[in-house]
């Protein structure tokens, strides 16, 4: 008589491999993220063609990147780059994730699997601050390509709540495993990350405004053209990354 396995599904991990999961189950702690945030208007024909066809672009077509360096997460330290489209979910304001880049494998494994951000890998993302006051955010997608420089001289303290909290939205897109045309499995998913600015003693949040510049150097999914730059910030925070809600599963007729 053949014997069956004794590893049920009650002793599985959250994530794959299932007998050594690649993380632990989440929320996700963020300590000590800093960060360059920039927004900015976009062309809204390169806006709509990126867009999945259930959401609608917010006008005039608006854009943002965010590039980081989480110092300490509980998946580890890593580097990031996205950035988004801002439209809306049944007349609630969202911002649609088309591109993300990263620097750590148990990010990039982890934010596909539950969101489904379209996550890559970068050689390099990283903030520096320079000793002119500006600081600079760069990513080298492939080693010196320079695909992104961003730059924002703070000038401005901003209270807290000059971060705000914005639903991301993400196209979770499984493969089937059989090799048919179609997904096994699609979905809009949304999260909210909410970073909260660090406050010194003296009370002051950890938000500058300023000028700022952003340019493109090598081809990325990152990539949007900038038509105006409405405003640059530089922060540092603490965040939890919490699970996200499936706003839509496309059935096999949409697909």
């Amino acid at each position: 008589m053949a014997t069956r396995g004794r590893f049920t599904p009650a002793r599985w991990g959250g994530f794959m491999p299932a007998h050594n999961s690649i993380s632990q189950r989440g929320p996700w702690h963020y300590r000590d993220t800093e960060c360059v945030l920039l927004e900015f208007e976009t062309d809204r024909d390169v806006a709509l063609d990126l867009l999945p066809s259930d959401l609608e672009l917010y006008e005039p077509a608006t854009a943002f990147m965010v590039i980081e360096t989480n110092h300490w997460t509980t998946l580890g330290p890593y580097s990031e780059v996205y950035n988004g489209i801002l439209c809306t979910w049944n007349g609630q304001l969202h911002g649609y994730v088309p591109g993300v880049y990263v620097t750590g494998e148990n990010s990039q494994i982890v934010g596909r699997e539950v969101w489904g951000f379209g996550k890559k890998r970068a050689d390099r993302i990283e903030v520096i601050r320079r000793d002119n006051g500006v600081v600079e955010a760069v990513m080298d997608v492939q080693p010196g390509d320079r695909a992104i420089r961003a730059t924002v001289r703070p000038a401005t303290n901003e209270p807290a709540s000059a971060v705000g909290s914005l639903p991301l939205i993400c196209l979770r897109i499984v493969p089937c495993a059989e090799g048919g045309s179609k997904p096994a499995l699609a979905q809009l998913v949304s999260v909210l990350f909410t970073a909260k600015p660090l406050v010194g003693s003296d009370g002051i949040a950890e938000v500058y405004s300023g000028p700022g510049h952003l340019q493109f150097g090598a081809p990325s999914d990152a990539q949007l053209p900038v038509v105006k730059m409405n405003s640059a910030k530089y922060a540092r925070f603490n965040a939890v990354l919490p699970y996200g809600k499936v706003l839509k599963t496309y059935s096999a007729d949409e697909l």
